[in-house]
């Protein structure tokens, strides 16, 4: 393997540790005790090793130093064992067979590896090998996570994982870590479960508020994909959608309008005005010169303006690599993916009893041939975190993104009394670091990254008040859907609680 000699002209980048690293080079350094020697790695086809390594590029920059180093040292062992220097149909199914059904796990991370590998659109996988892949299920570690379900690399995401992810997003977004636009396609991927390309077809008209005498209704007027026959927004099915998403697209709307604008230095009329794309491709609009010329692109390369694939997945690996959420199943950054996504959702639909045509229709298929991919190990997924299970994983999921203080007079607002937070006896937990308006209660500071609880607030019982409330909905017979609402926020209360007993132990070691 050749190591180009001008650095100038390879791309340089930055792993999830913030070591830096050119894409060519013989090593990458992950982190400071973590190094991918390529001089190891078996001899592939040019086409599979490329595909290889921009695949694991992207682990690098959006995953753990050690998940990276585990998936090239599995990608590598299984290419020792096939001798084919590259990925067949034949050396998977073989190699799948060479183990039993103890061990058959060690093959969940290199599924959810290559199944990304193939999403991303590198080459060297074949939609052949990734549609056996989506077939395939596979045990879990029968001494690993305590929370057990589908593969945790490229399955259906647990509530919590979800939740996690939504609540780093929403924290990421109040601090300026995510822009508008990235936040807005990333909240509409994971709360339709649609199709990316979906997501980038839409236009301003297909945002629609319908007002009655129960208040409003808000939908998207989705357009079709992979239908045979049907061309670019040709087609479209109503999506019911909740009022803060509709909002966040409502925004990003007015945001790309005002690009247009802007880039072409006059109002549009509002004729035009909804037809212009909710996610802009803003080179192309940089070169409009008119608004004729807007027209004409509208009408006739209708799919121009829309946010091209390739800015699609530059936006979404932005967003990845920014992610800190962590799976309470593997202890590691969530890797997602669009169809990760749509997966989720589809289990979520399957484990509230819709099935068959009505889910098909739920996740916009023509009908119900490839509706099992997305309903896998339904059962096993919808385990909730219980009281024996959140001290173990709490550290894993990392469900408190706040700061630890010792007591308030190392609050930000340590002179505001308005700042203190009650639980629900009025005993101070904590304060809060925002002077923005919440009305979420106190039990929601807990996931919220701007609470800062204090060491030797009692913790213990808002946790209490969690676990009875839950005991009582299990009582009375209510929905797993319902009572996992709480699993982050559990997990979440148990980490405060055990990083509080952590700083404790450390004063009464100082002390004594």
């Amino acid at each position: 393997m050749q190591l180009k000699k001008n650095k100038a002209l390879v791309s340089q980048h930055t792993t999830k540790s913030g070591y830096p690293f050119y894409f060519s080079d013989i090593e990458w350094r992950l982190d400071g005790s973590t190094v991918i020697n390529f001089q190891r790695l078996t001899a592939l086809e040019p086409e599979t090793e490329d595909g290889f390594r921009k695949a694991l590029c992207r682990y690098a920059e959006e995953l753990s130093a050690m998940h990276t180093f585990n998936m090239f040292n599995r990608f590598n062992a299984y290419m020792k064992a096939t001798k084919e220097g590259k990925l067949t149909l034949q050396g998977l199914t073989n190699y799948r067979a060479s183990f039993d059904s103890d061990s058959e796990y060690r093959l969940g991370a290199l599924k959810g590896f290559l199944l990304a590998w193939h999403e991303w659109g590198f080459n060297g996988i074949s939609k052949e090998i990734a549609d056996y892949l989506e077939e395939l299920t596979l045990k879990g570690n029968p001494k690993g996570n305590a929370v057990k379900g589908a593969c945790p690399y490229s399955g259906p995401l647990t509530h919590n994982e979800l939740g996690a992810l939504i609540d780093w997003a929403s924290n990421a977004f109040t601090q300026g870590t995510l822009n508008l636009k990235e936040y807005s396609c990333f909240m509409a991927l994971v709360l339709t479960g649609r199709r990316y390309v979906q997501v980038r077809s839409l236009r301003s008209v297909d945002l629609i508020v319908r007002e009655d005498s129960s208040g409003n209704d808000y939908v998207i007027n989705c357009p079709r994909a992979k239908q045979r026959g049907v061309g670019f927004r040709e087609q479209f099915t109503p999506l019911p959608i909740n009022e803060d998403l509709y909002l966040l697209l409502h925004n990003q709307r007015n945001q790309s309008i005002q690009y247009v604008e802007s880039s072409l230095g006059e109002k549009l009329p509002d004729s035009m005005r909804e037809q212009i794309p909710i996610f802009v491709e803003e080179t192309r609009v940089n070169r409009l010169s008119s608004i004729e010329e807007l027209e004409t692109r509208l009408s006739q390369t209708p799919d121009y303006l829309h946010m091209a694939a390739d800015s699609a997945y530059e936006l979404l690996r932005g967003v990845a690599i920014k992610n800190t959420a962590c799976s309470e199943r593997t202890g590691d950054y969530i890797n997602f993916t669009a169809s990760r996504f749509r997966y989720t959702k589809g289990t979520n639909l399957a484990r509230r009893g819709i099935s068959g045509v009505a889910l098909a229709a739920a996740l916009d298929h023509t009908d119900t041939q490839n509706i099992g991919v997305y309903t896998e190990n339904t059962e096993e997924t919808a385990k909730q975190i219980d009281e024996v299970m959140a001290p173990m994983l709490a550290p894993l999921a990392q469900a408190f993104s706040g700061k630890l203080i010792a007591s308030e007079r190392d609050a930000v607002r340590a002179n505001d009394p308005n700042s203190r937070v009650k639980n629900g006896k009025s005993e101070n937990v904590g304060s809060c670091g925002t002077y923005a308006f919440c009305a979420s209660g106190y039990r929601a500071c807990y996931t919220c990254s701007s609470f800062e609880p204090w060491i030797e607030a009692p913790h213990e019982e808002v946790l209490n008040e969690i676990l009875a409330e839950r005991e009582k909905q299990k009582e009375l017979g209510i929905s797993n859907n319902v009572i996992q609402s709480t699993d982050r926020l559990l997990l979440a209360v148990q980490q405060v609680i055990v990083m509080c007993k952590q700083e404790l132990s450390k004063e009464e070691c100082v002390n004594g």
